[in-house]
């Protein structure tokens, strides 16, 4: 075991004082990176942490480089923390930090089959992506390797484990209401803003009647769900699959033969 004794640790470390965007940049590109920066805004400026225009300039530019380092396709995770912590919740001269990992994006497209479980904590708000959030679905897993889960609370379904929930049902998509429990992802937010997704709130009873189903994150962006196990099976070929791909396709920042 690794023992090191230290005056300061990183703030992100100490207190989860930290939040994350991940997302592909492909061919130099990352598809809708103002919304990213405002949601890693607005999580940071709970802690009282603001990054100044030349330090967003500098993070984007420092992303864009990494990944292209690793290749034409690279799966991106930006953290940025309050810096150094001394002993205490006081912080009188935060100074941030930031780190970028960077891999050759290699995930799995085809349809996904998922697992049905309950969200074992009361629902919180996510209005953006704080490491503390993602602890707390650690927690939920219990060490489980199988992150192709569907949680649900009190009769309500709310998101997976790593993307926003999609149903297609009575001639339209639809997808939780962001909030408690919901982060507002960048492609859903994509995806309502053209209309063609609607924000609501979506009982789990929706599943027994619902025609279509699909995931959205900012790796993956859109991809079909085969079968929530022991449920039901959908139609991952349902023509309602194309209305999502119109609204994405042939943008920067996606692969240049990408459909859902």
């Amino acid at each position: 075991m690794k023992i090191v004794r230290v005056d300061q640790i990183e703030r992100g470390m100490a207190y989860a004082e930290a939040c994350f965007e991940t997302f592909r940049v492909i061919d130099g590109c990352c598809f809708a990176w103002p919304a990213h920066q405002r949601r890693l805004a607005i999580g940071l400026s709970e802690f009282g942490i603001e990054l100044a225009d030349d330090d967003c300039r500098s993070l984007y530019e420092a992303t864009v480089e990494a990944a292209a380092a690793i290749g034409s396709d690279a799966l991106v995770r930006v953290t940025v923390t309050g810096g150094e912590a001394g002993w205490g919740l006081i912080n009188k001269s935060i100074s941030p930090a930031a780190y970028i990992q960077a891999m050759a994006y290699a995930g799995y497209s085809g349809p996904v089959s998922l697992r049905l479980k309950r969200w074992p904590f009361p629902l919180k708000q996510k209005r953006a992506k704080f490491c503390s959030d993602y602890a707390e679905t650690l927690r939920a897993l219990n060490g489980s390797k199988d992150i192709d889960l569907l949680f649900e609370r009190d009769g309500m379904l709310i998101a997976a484990a790593t993307a926003n929930l999609l149903l297609y049902r009575r001639g339209r998509w639809w997808t939780p209401v962001s909030g408690d429990g919901v982060l507002p992802g960048v492609i859903r937010g994509a995806l309502i803003e053209a209309g063609v997704v609607v924000e609501t709130e979506c009982p789990l009873a929706w599943l027994d009647d619902c025609e279509a189903v699909a995931l959205s994150n900012s790796g993956q962006f859109v991809r079909r769900v085969a079968e929530i196990t022991d449920i039901k099976r959908f139609d991952i070929e349902h023509c309602a699959f194309d209305e999502l791909s119109q609204v994405l396709v042939g943008e920067a920042g996606l692969p240049k033969d990408w459909i859902v």
